[in-house]
């Protein structure tokens, strides 16, 4: 189970809260281990999740009636599912019944054996007996799916928390008038930030196979390769190890100096891949050549900046202390124009935990107190006009003495 329970119940009962709704795909996949087909497009309001906070009460979610089967195969521990039978396209012609002229009880299967003697292989048999298992629990829309979730589990006067705020007027206009609702974006964050133990087995593979790919191109670089022939190669060996490749930047956040690599010039790699959905990110730095004087002091002088980080990497420290530990360490090393370093934490969004939102934006500082079982990388990189770039960045999973590494530390300047 993705979801840390015991957290949820504690961040939900901080903000007073008797249940929970995800609408985005996030958080979907992070209350029911499921991630459908139309969340793989994006389509949103195709799927709801809701969340109770009394453990006597069922969660529920809302699947596409095709999904059975792979719901079947893939799992889910949420007790209550309501297959849609209408549409889930908005060009796709069976628009469906509205809820008052659905029957609950029809055999959900039928609907796709349009030949009454057709034999059915071993896997279509499974696929039926999965439809049928969701017999009375059929809906035409997604809302009518999330309103009986929400009487299921009786939270009709109920305080919830959601991640889109449309949703609870909907209820309203749905008959629901009890239901009051809370901006749950920053919330489903906060819970998320310590990680059960089956999303730090998915972070240890995530950010092992995503250091092999970074290794392997590293491998095969050469002078004169472009940024376009780097991606292509990272992309590829992500994929060989069933992650999907997010970006990777090579030199600077536009790329290359010169546009393709040139000797003696320090340029960055940051990668940021996934593997089922949780994610991996690494830096590092590159030079072909002997490095000069000033690569090596600064390369030094960051490195004892990254070491000190990692000392002061404990439960109870803010993300901003260490931050501070490490900048001062790096400009009294003699590197005064080094400017740039960040904890956040890594799941299943690339920063996980709560950020700010609303007018003031990213004008405000979205610090956080680490705890047990974060996941945190620590960002150093830097990058010059007219001399080159360099980063270092690895991914930490917290404990009680302070952490265990994800990847490999192996931090130092790679000379090709």
């Amino acid at each position: 189970m993705l979801l840390n329970k015991p957290r949820a119940y504690e961040v939900m009962d901080k903000h007073k809260l008797d249940g929970l709704i995800a609408t985005q795909r996030i958080n979907l996949y992070y209350l029911t281990d499921f991630f459908s087909y139309t969340m793989r497009v994006e389509r949103i309001f195709n799927s709801f999740a809701l969340f109770p906070r009394r453990e006597d009460a069922p969660a529920g979610m809302s699947i596409n009636l095709t999904e059975n089967g792979r719901l079947d195969r893939l799992g889910t521990w949420i007790p209550n599912i309501y297959p849609v039978t209408g549409r889930v396209s908005p060009t796709a012609a069976n628009v469906g019944k509205t809820n008052q002229e659905l029957d609950t009880n029809v055999d959900p299967a039928a609907k796709y054996k349009m030949n009454p003697d057709a034999v059915l292989t071993p896997v279509e048999e499974r696929w039926s007996a999965a439809a049928r298992k969701r017999v009375g629990f059929l809906a035409a829309t997604p809302t009518d799916a999330l309103k009986q979730m929400v009487i299921d589990a009786g939270l009709t006067k109920g305080r919830i928390g959601t991640d889109d705020p449309r949703i609870i007027p909907w209820l309203h206009e749905m008959g629901l008038t009890g239901v009051t609702g809370v901006d749950a974006s920053n919330i489903f964050r906060e819970i998320r930030m310590v990680k059960s133990p089956d999303e730090i087995k998915l972070l240890r593979l995530a950010s092992q196979y995503n250091e092999e790919a970074v290794d392997e191109v590293i491998k095969g670089l050469h002078i004169g390769a472009t940024h376009e022939e780097i991606e292509r190669d990272y992309m590829v060996e992500l994929a060989k190890r069933r992650g999907r490749g997010i970006f990777i930047l090579t030199g600077m956040n536009s790329g290359l100096r010169s546009g393709k690599i040139v000797p003696g010039e320090p340029f960055m790699i940051d990668a940021l891949g996934t593997y089922e959905r949780y994610h991996g990110d690494l830096g590092r730095t590159c030079v072909f050549g002997e490095p000069d004087a000033l690569l090596k002091k600064r390369n030094a002088a960051v490195q004892k900046g990254w070491q000190a980080a990692c000392e002061a990497m404990k439960p109870g420290k803010k993300g901003s202390d260490i931050v501070k530990v490490a900048m001062d360490v790096v400009h009294r090393e003699g590197f005064p124009t080094f400017n740039h370093s960040v904890a956040h934490t890594l799941g299943v969004e690339h920063t996980d935990h709560p950020i700010p939102v609303g007018p003031n934006g990213m004008g405000a500082i979205p610090d956080f107190v680490i705890e047990e079982n974060m996941v945190l990388n620590f960002d150093m990189p830097y990058q010059e006009w007219g001399w080159g770039s360099m980063h270092f960045e690895d991914t930490l999973l917290i404990n009680k003495g302070g952490f265990e590494p994800l990847t490999s530390m192996k931090t130092e300047l790679r000379i090709l």
